[in-house]
């Protein structure tokens, strides 16, 4: 199970203010025209998350493996409830002394059946059913397990693409620097080693894309093992992510989960069959009851002689053998019920751990939107403003597009990282928070 996203997508390689320099001077009014949003390269074959979840959760070989187990344990259900089987025989008596002569013997026929004492019978079907319902809550909690590795490799891929573009905007500035340069060289208006720098920095920032497109072949490899499709298949660009409040507290998140999040319930059904198994192994100390049924003589016809045998099965040995059977039951009915506790402990815990992650990655998001971005492009504004003016210092304008380039990606992050926790607090709570289209009953139509 995941406990804290891990860091939302690589990083992208840095350039050198120098660089950086000479190239944003180039492109200052189509940066600001275009915005802080990068643009997105137009794919045939978006990635929609609701579509990939369904296709996880049809496709996905663990978990069909997972739902397997589940059909086999209810199957055992009907089976802990049948008597034990019958025996049949024969029972030759009176062979003569001292001879082989069976035929001569008295031929009997005998059906014996045991009957377990009353009760036992009932607490094996609990047992039984107990089984089957943590089987159950182990394939939900399998589905919550795919649903959360797929959401944020998801957004994983979302954030990559986002430095990507990032880097593509920054590598075409440099481009365009070192052209700049070489005609400046030309003149004599700078050094050769101002060229080479630059030319240092392109080959930087295009070694970056290509380190950032073999992560996103990484990513793309994760997201098809969960759709049990082809690792190398590629995958489109995913879809923009809209900045969204959480819509629940801790405290209704807890409610929740207490009733719906399967790893909790399974340790439910795990104490409670626990407390079957241990008044069954008590139940084993009391006698079962063993009929016997016998036909003697079958040459006088069908309804000849018959004897009926009742025989009761004592636990005679149970002062070395069923006692300590309870024993061991009452400590795993206790160990179950320590082990439910501590796991209702750890669904708390994780709800407010992501919860609050999730707020202060909003917080974030929502200042660097709001607050953050729009300080920053004014300020490059009036950076370049005053730097055409003979006003403002060189450094200043660099300093103020450094500032906008690093809002953005840190809008872009703290994003992804909300998006990521609230895919732990589902997997958490057991609910879906984000998507109208809950893809879990559909795969669990049939569980108890």
């Amino acid at each position: 199970m995941h406990e804290i996203p891990r860091e939302a997508g690589p990083r992208t390689a840095g350039m050198t203010i120098r660089g950086r320099r000479l190239a944003a001077l180039l492109l200052l009014p189509a940066l600001l025209l275009a915005g802080v949003p990068p643009v997105r390269a137009a794919s045939q074959h978006p990635l929609v998350l609701a579509n990939l979840l369904g296709e996880a959760l049809r496709n996905n070989p663990e978990l069909l493996a997972a739902r397997k187990r589940w059909e086999a344990a209810q199957q055992r259900v009907p089976q802990a409830t049948g008597l034990p089987a019958p025996r049949i025989g024969i029972e030759l008596e009176e062979i003569p002394r001292g001879s082989l002569k069976v035929d001569e013997a008295l031929l009997m026929y005998s059906l014996i059946q045991a009957l377990p004492f009353p009760g036992k019978l009932s607490a094996r079907h609990q047992v039984a059913l107990k089984d089957a319902q943590v089987a159950a809550m182990d394939l939900k909690q399998m589905a919550w397990d795919i649903v959360g590795q797929l959401k944020e490799t998801y957004y994983d891929l979302f954030q990559l693409d986002r430095d990507v573009e990032i880097q593509q905007r920054s590598l075409g500035w440099l481009e365009q620097a070192v052209a700049a340069a070489r005609a400046k060289y030309a003149t004599g208006a700078v050094e050769q080693a101002e060229v080479l720098a630059l030319q240092a920095e392109v080959l930087e920032a295009t070694n970056a894309l290509r380190v950032l497109e073999h992560r996103r072949h990484a990513l793309t490899a994760h997201l098809n093992h969960l759709l049990n499709r082809p690792v190398h298949e590629h995958l489109g660009a995913p879809e923009p992510v809209a900045l969204t409040p959480l819509p629940v507290t801790p405290d209704e998140l807890l409610a929740i989960a207490t009733d719906r999040q399967p790893e909790l319930l399974a340790f439910r059904y795990s104490a409670e069959r626990a407390e079957a198994a241990w008044r069954l192994e008590r139940r084993e100390l009391l006698p079962d009851l063993e009929t016997m049924l016998e036909l003697r003589d079958p040459t006088m016809g069908p309804i000849g002689p018959w004897d009926l045998t009742l025989a009761v099965v004592l636990p005679f040995w149970f002062w070395t053998k069923a006692r300590y059977g309870v024993r061991a039951a009452l400590y795993d009915k206790e160990s179950a019920a320590a082990a439910y506790v501590a796991a209702q402990n750890m669904i708390a815990r994780r709800i407010h751990e992501h919860w609050h992650e999730a707020w202060a990655a909003y917080l974030t998001a929502q200042t660097s939107r709001e607050g953050l971005l729009p300080i920053a492009r004014q300020a490059v504004a009036s950076a370049l403003a005053g730097y055409q003016a003979g006003r403002t210092p060189y450094g200043e304008l660099l300093r103020a597009l450094e500032m906008l380039n690093d809002r953005e990606r840190m809008y872009y992050e703290q994003l992804v990282l909300l998006e990521q926790h609230m895919a732990m607090l589902e997997e958490a709570s057991g609910i879906t928070l984000r998507l109208s289209h809950d893809p879990t009953p559909s795969t669990m139509e049939d569980a108890p």
